[in-house]
This record gives structure tokens, sequence and C-alpha cells, in this order.
């Protein structure tokens, strides 16, 4: 199937989850990232990149993980018609990108929504070249969040599409890598 039907394809099935799955899934996926700062206790310290999910998207559910992790998440934010990351002062607001106010910061580990990813850490977004973009100028970890059903045997991908360091679901932390899951 090439990248357009994939994609499609994938769009389709996360459109038909309802709200109540999403959720679910979210939480699922929220206690999987804490596992991934346990495991990587270091990416505490240091500015990461979160976003605010569009309608059918699954994205951690922040106020949990501030619960159980502190963390310092900045969030996207258009900029001249290129993604940046601001840091809100307070509660982030908008979708999908940050209203102010915010102050600019370099994410030093981003999370990384996608339609579909593999476990060779390949990412298929939406299609507007966004994250890709980012992430080419970026040496931040990247760590791709997704429902289990997104992640496919093979995504297809062109050269400009920036791979992940890890890919996390409601299932399982997946470190590319070394290629096992933890």
């Amino acid at each position: 199937m090439d990248k357009d039907s994939t994609r499609r394809k994938l769009l389709e099935q996360l459109s038909v989850i309802s709200r109540h799955e999403i959720l679910s899934l979210s939480l699922g996926l929220t206690k999987e990232l804490i596992k991934l700062f346990h495991a990587l206790p270091e990416l505490t310290g240091e500015i990461g990149a979160g976003y605010l999910p569009l309608t059918a998207e699954i994205a951690p559910v922040y106020q949990e993980l501030f619960r159980a992790i502190p963390l310092n998440v900045s969030y996207p934010v258009l900029v001249n018609g290129q993604m940046q990351f601001g840091l809100p002062q307070g509660l982030p607001k908008g979708s999908p990108w940050l209203e102010g106010p915010y102050h600019l910061v370099t994410p030093e580990w981003l999370f990384v929504p996608g339609v579909g990813f593999d476990l060779s850490g390949a990412r298929m977004g939406r299609g507007k070249g966004y994250y890709d973009r980012y992430l080419q100028e970026s040496d931040g970890l990247r760590i791709g969040l997704a429902w289990s059903e997104q992640v496919l045997d093979k995504v297809p991908v062109d050269s400009h599409d920036c791979h992940m360091d890890y890919i996390i679901t409601e299932k399982f932390c997946w470190d590319v890598e070394q290629q096992k899951s933890f």
C-alpha cells in the first residue's frame, strides 16, 4: 500500500474511535510514559516538548503524567509558518498550536504524534511536514506516541521523513536502537 492510501486508512481507523476510548488509550499511554521516565530519569531535568492533540488523536493525559513525574514541557507554536516550541505561562491552551503567553524554547526531547509508526522508528505524519522539518534541525530525543493499532509492520516513508528513538503506545515502550520493549 502506498503512503497516501496507508495514511487514509489509518486516519479512518482513528476517526471512528469514541472519546471514551481515546481517553482510555491516552491513560494507558500515560502509564507507559511514566515507565519511560523511570527508565530514563535524566530526561526529567530537561525541557521537553509535548503536543496539544487534535480530535481523535492519542496523547498523554498531562495532568496524570505531571502528577507522577515533574516535567518541564513546551508545546508547538507556529512562527512565520514554521513550527517552534513555547513554554506556557500557566496551563497550556490551544489545539494544535499553543496560545500565548509563552516563551520560545529548544526542547531536548520531544513527544512526536503520528498517524503510523513501525518498530524500526519510521513515522508517518499527517502530511503537512511540520514535525519532519523541525526534526531535521533538532538533536532532541524523538519519542513517537501512538495507539498500538497505529504500529504497522512497515510504514512507507520518503527520504525527508524523520525516524524516532522510541515508540510508546498504551501497551509498550519500544527502544528503536535496542529493538526491544521495556
